[in-house]
């Protein structure tokens, strides 16, 4: 893929600031800032991580949950209305669809059909990941991987607390997914392979469930700094962001005090972490 900075969106980004009624910058208003700035292919990067709020309509008009629509998807309600019926869906040769979710739909409407939402929440889920696990550009693939396996460890260490079989409920098929399934060590042996699964055995320790979802956040959180380091301007800094974004967006909906330090962490990163390198100071006359 073509390496391309977007000096101006970064450094242009808006104060995030909120109210006590809402958010005053959101992801859905981000991604009509991405459409008209990014590059089509990094646009398509980007959309990426919308794709789960398309689980969640499509999962939601599959299953007749009656739950509101969550403008966050990329897909339409037409499209869903469409897809979301198997007739229309078969005879459909217009609707652009990624793999994982053609191939979902194709064994909901033949002989794998999913009788319940949960199942049809994890198949989309784990074809997601691995759609993700499988992209060229190094940053999707590793956060996918990174979050499949957070995912995975705290669903099992859930499952041990709580003596519920977990195994049929992990995400994807590979070493850490196997180790979780057969070890029964405090850490599944998995010190050496992934490290971080003390922090994530410290966190799901915290009593308070709001506190160690926040704790759990703030650990995404970190990988996205880390893993974005070294990239001032490019698509993966923007990537990050919006990960970011919809962690505030998500705190804000559940404790406003999480959602506006959030906010604050954003709002600091954008002050002190995103400034103009010489070549654009001295390209365009101008300094952030």
């Amino acid at each position: 893929m073509i390496h391309k900075d977007y000096y101006y969106l970064i450094a242009g980004l808006p104060d995030l600031i909120a109210d006590d009624k809402k958010i005053a910058f959101s992801t859905v208003e981000f991604r009509e800032m991405m459409r008209e700035n990014l590059s089509n292919a990094h646009f398509e990067l980007a959309m990426l991580y919308y794709l789960p709020y398309d689980h969640k309509n499509l999962l939601n008009f599959l299953f007749k949950k009656g739950a509101d629509w969550d403008e966050r998807g990329n897909f339409s309600n037409e499209t869903i209305e469409i897809i979301g019926d198997r007739k229309s869906f078969e005879l459909s040769e217009d609707v652009e669809l990624p793999s994982y979710i053609h191939e979902f739909l194709t064994n909901h409407y033949g002989e794998e059909s999913f009788k319940d939402y949960y199942t049809a929440e994890l198949s989309l889920t784990s074809g997601y990941y691995e759609h993700l696990s499988k992209n060229s550009n190094r940053f999707v693939s590793a956060n996918a991987e990174f979050n499949k396996k957070v995912s995975n460890v705290m669903t099992a260490f859930s499952g041990r607390k709580h003596e519920i079989k977990y195994e049929n409920n992990l995400i994807g098929d590979d070493e850490v997914t196997n180790a979780i399934k057969r070890s029964r060590a405090r850490d599944f042996g998995l010190s050496s392979e992934f490290p971080e699964i003390e922090t994530l055995a410290q966190i799901y320790e915290t009593e308070n469930f709001v506190d160690r979802e926040f704790k759990l956040d703030l650990f995404k959180w970190q990988f996205l700094d880390e893993a974005t380091v070294f990239n001032y301007f490019s698509i993966e800094k923007i990537l990050a962001y919006i990960q970011k974004l919809f962690i505030v967006e998500r705190w804000y909906g559940l404790d406003k005090d999480k959602g506006r330090l959030m906010f604050n962490k954003i709002l600091e990163e954008l002050k002190s972490g995103f400034h103009l390198p010489d070549e654009y100071t001295i390209t365009y006359g101008k300094k952030k």
